[in-house]
């Protein structure tokens, strides 16, 4: 499942909210790297974008194209190593909800469930 609507990078055009999440996750990814200044999550895919989107996945997919495809390596990578962060940070995911102040899923959930709709939520929050 995908939460991108459109490509998102150099020579397409972005949808604005795809271009936030995108944004969201890559300054997620710098933050962790050291890499500043963050870009800004304004859903304009400019020169800065492009180059760390480029610069994303030269250094962790391997597949350098400037292009964040709809259910590419680049957003699967991204959203993952989000995830792994998040994890890393926190006891679990259910944690984090309560920390965020979103609201309990309703009925069983399982790790995967639970990390999906997440992301869900967040792609959302960009618009």
């Amino acid at each position: 499942m995908t939460r991108l609507t459109k490509p998102v990078g150099q020579a397409v055009k972005s949808d604005p909210p795809d271009a936030k999440y995108v944004q969201f996750l890559l300054n997620d990814w710098r933050h962790a790297k050291g890499i500043t200044p963050p870009l800004a999550v304004d859903g304009i895919v400019g020169p800065l974008t492009n180059a760390a989107i480029r610069e994303f996945q030269k250094a962790e997919t391997g597949i350098v194209d400037g292009q964040v495809d709809i259910n590419g390596p680049t957003i699967k990578h991204l959203e993952y190593l989000h995830l792994a962060r998040i994890d890393s940070e926190v006891y679990t995911l259910e944690h984090y909800g309560i920390l965020s102040m979103t609201p309990p899923p309703m009925g069983p959930v399982t790790l995967p469930l639970q990390a999906v709709r997440y992301l869900n939520a967040l792609r959302k929050s960009q618009g």
